[in-house]
């Protein structure tokens, strides 16, 4: 089941919260810090982000945006007892808000914590105040599956996709979850509709290449690996498709 175990990113998110009881000029202050420290992450700098949003809580401390920012760099840094430090203090500070359990949902994905992430998941997306549903809809079914519990992750897939039919990543991880299952013509429809959501979708791409080799339609198995390499020459993906090419042609 290693295949479904990714990257988490997509299920983070930061708040914006103001702090109280801190002095203005300290507030702008950490304002500052803070929103260089959110350009240092867009950039993929995340130690440096790292060192701006520590400045921001020195001046801010009670602030639960910038907690949830010191986790989430450390999250990147794989620094994960002390980002889970910070999204709890976080999610205190914040009231318990659903964005935060998401994240804290996905932090534990990323600890392989299987139960503590379906937790923290199955609280925000049942949440009516949190505005994408589907997120944690689907990091629980992730968190489901990696327990080796399909009907459950297939459930929440399925849920995810009532929530939002036009969420492609809850499409990818369903057809993925078939695809284990050899259920193969299942899997292919999942990963056209998640391509035709996204058609710049490598992953989806990806899966369904290899599933058209699963059915033995090597032409079309070739064009999608094509596809892939177009889209995404420099990253694994492009590279393993490369590699089916080579065997292919």
């Amino acid at each position: 089941m290693s295949i479904l175990f990714r990257r988490i990113t997509p299920f983070i998110f930061l708040l914006l919260l103001v702090g109280c009881g801190v002095g203005e000029k300290n507030l702008k202050q950490a304002e500052v810090h803070y929103m260089l420290g959110l350009s240092y992450l867009k950039e993929q700098k995340p130690t440096l982000a790292l060192q701006d949003f520590l400045r921001a809580a020195e001046l801010n401390p009670e602030n639960a945006d910038i907690q949830a920012a010191i986790a989430q760099a450390y999250q990147i840094k794989k620094a994960y007892p002390e980002a889970e430090k910070h999204y709890l203090q976080a999610l205190e500070l914040s009231g318990n808000s659903p964005r935060l359990q998401n994240n804290l949902g996905a932090l534990y994905l990323d600890m392989q914590r299987w139960d503590d992430a379906a937790r923290y998941f199955r609280q925000a997306s049942s949440n009516l105040l949190f505005a994408t549903p589907e997120v944690a809809l689907t990091g629980m079914g992730l968190a489901y599956f990696q327990q080796g519990n399909i009907p459950e992750a297939i459930a929440a897939y399925k849920k995810a996709i009532d929530q939002n039919p036009r969420y492609p990543r809850a499409y990818l991880l369903l057809g993925e979850v078939y695809s284990e299952m050899g259920k193969n013509d299942l899997a292919i429809e999942k990963f056209q509709r998640a391509i035709s959501l996204a058609p710049n979708y490598s992953r989806a791409h990806f899966d369904l290449g290899v599933a058209y080799l699963k059915a033995e339609d090597q032409e079309k198995a070739k064009e999608v690996f094509r596809e892939v390499r177009r889209l995404s020459p420099d990253s694994e993906l492009g590279r393993l498709s490369e590699e089916y090419l080579k065997v292919l042609d």
